[in-house]
C-alpha cells in the first residue's frame, strides 16, 4: 500500500503529525512510515504494523491477525 494512502486512511498528515508529535510536513515527506511510528500509524489507519513495515515486523501470522 502506498504511504500516501496509509496516511489518508489514518486521518491525514496533520492528524498523524499530532499523534506522533511531529510537524505535518515531516509526515508528508515520508517515503514509508518510520518503524518507530508504525504501530501508532497502523492503529490509526486500521492496519497492522506488519502491513506498513513487513521488513521490520516480519510476516504476519494468522494468529496475530485474529488477535487484533
Amino acid at each position: 500500500m502506498d504511504t500516501r494512502e496509509i496516511i489518508r486512511r489514518a486521518g491525514g498528515p496533520l492528524k498523524v503529525g499530532k499523534a506522533i508529535n511531529r510537524h505535518h510536513a515531516t509526515v508528508i515527506g515520508w517515503r514509508r512510515v518510520p518503524a518507530e511510528h508504525a504501530r501508532t500509524v497502523a492503529q490509526m489507519a486500521g492496519l497492522t504494523p506488519h502491513d506498513l513495515r513487513p521488513d521490520v515486523f516480519g510476516p504476519e501470522t494468522t494468529h496475530e491477525r485474529g488477535a487484533a
